[in-house]
């Protein structure tokens, strides 16, 4: 890791190919992309292959856009690791582009899920992310659990 970056872990109760499907699964991230109360994705899709890219766009209570992100996949090997860029578009500011590696490795019949997103511009970026990641990972924890 180099610069502002974040990296974050959770031991999740499913095996790997489980949770490595619902991270990239157009119909499994519905189900978690909008981690706020009242916010609904309203486009997800992916075309999952390597140079493939991936799709969601999300709402807020009111209708209005909260976000678009957007990415390129650039290493997929299920179920263990994928690689991509990710480009966050939030109405009136300035779009983020980072690059994630999340890993699924099985520990016991669970699954030890490792985030690193790297190459945030600013400090105060990053932080603004790593805030929010968790309310995502919580989120993705209960859809698996669902």
């Amino acid at each position: 890791m180099t610069g502002f970056d974040i990296r974050l872990q959770r031991l999740i109760n499913v095996l790997p190919h489980q949770a490595f499907h619902q991270w990239v699964d157009a119909d499994g991230r519905r189900s978690w992309y909008a981690p706020d109360e009242g916010s609904v994705v309203v486009e997800s899709e992916t075309d999952l292959r390597v140079g493939g890219s991936y799709r969601v766009s999300v709402v807020g209570p009111t209708g209005d856009p909260m976000y678009t992100e957007e990415g390129i996949f650039e290493l997929i090997e299920p179920p263990h690791r994928l690689v991509y860029r990710q480009i966050m578009a939030v109405p009136g500011r300035t779009s983020i582009e980072t690059r994630v590696i999340v890993t699924f490795e099985e520990r016991e019949g669970k699954t030890l899920l490792t985030l690193l997103d790297t190459g945030f511009p600013t400090e105060e970026q990053r932080d603004e992310f790593e805030r929010g990641w968790p309310d995502f990972l919580d989120a993705y924890e209960r859809s698996l659990a669902s």
